[in-house]
C-alpha cells in the first residue's frame, strides 16, 4: 500500500495538436489523462494546475514541413 504524502504539487496541463491532453505532475513527473486530487505516483495532494500550450509548437512545426 502506497504512504501518503504531505507535499503539495500541480498538474501542467499539456494540450497536443493531435492527441489527447495530457497532466504532468509538478513534483514527480507522472503522466495522467486527467487531473486527479492525489498523484498516483508520489501521492502529493494537487493544489491547482498550469496550462502549457504544447500544440503551439506543433503547429509551428506541421506548419514548416507544408511551407504554408
Amino acid at each position: 500500500m502506497k504512504k501518503k504524502s504531505n507535499k503539495k504539487a500541480y498538474w501542467t496541463q499539456q494540450t497536443h495538436l493531435l492527441k489527447a491532453d495530457e497532466y504532468i505532475c509538478s513534483a514527480c513527473g507522472y503522466s495522467a489523462k486527467k487531473a486527479l486530487k492525489e498523484c498516483p505516483g508520489c501521492g502529493a495532494i494537487m493544489s491547482k494546475s498550469k496550462y502549457d500550450p504544447t500544440w503551439v509548437d506543433e503547429a509551428e512545426i506541421l506548419d514548416m514541413i507544408f511551407d504554408d
